[in-house]
């Protein structure tokens, strides 16, 4: 199984094969810490020439029900393990252990311990603890005072 890679022309427009990533031909160069792939794509209308500018897509794989959560409501205790604090059904604070994937911006992608619909304690997290009652609001994404 290799990557799928798409190509975009200088003229803004996609190619409309798609390449394969050829993942034997990976070169690093150790001064800039630059690396260098090789993708092959069909060219059966010899409408890619050499020397032509484009650019290159790899076409990442989609996770369907992902859960990104700010990483402000994520820490990681002693041991290094991601922690977050969540408002359960009770509307008790609830101290759960997740695992976390790669970062998107300023959040985390989360692959365990939280699911669609939680309450993730973002704010104030140093003035509750767990098992305590709360009035959850939502978070303001924008503007006024949160």
């Amino acid at each position: 199984d290799t990557l799928s890679v798409s190509l975009i022309l200088e003229d803004g427009s996609t190619y409309g094969e798609k390449g394969r990533l050829a993942l034997t031909e990976v070169a690093v160069d150790e001064s800039t810490g630059s690396v260098t792939l090789r993708a092959v794509f069909p060219n059966p209308q010899h409408q890619l020439l050499p020397g032509m500018f484009v650019r290159a897509r790899v076409d990442e794989g989609v996770m369907d029900d992902a859960i990104l959560a700010p990483q402000q409501g994520i820490t990681r205790d002693a041991k290094g393990t991601a922690t977050a604090l969540v408002v359960n059904a009770s509307n008790k604070v609830e101290q759960r252990q997740l695992e976390t994937g790669d970062t998107y911006g300023d959040k985390w992608l989360v692959l365990s311990g939280l699911k669609a619909g939680d309450k993730l304690i973002v704010e104030g997290t140093d003035k509750v603890t767990a098992g305590q009652e709360v009035k959850a609001e939502e978070m303001k994404t924008s503007g006024g005072n949160a």
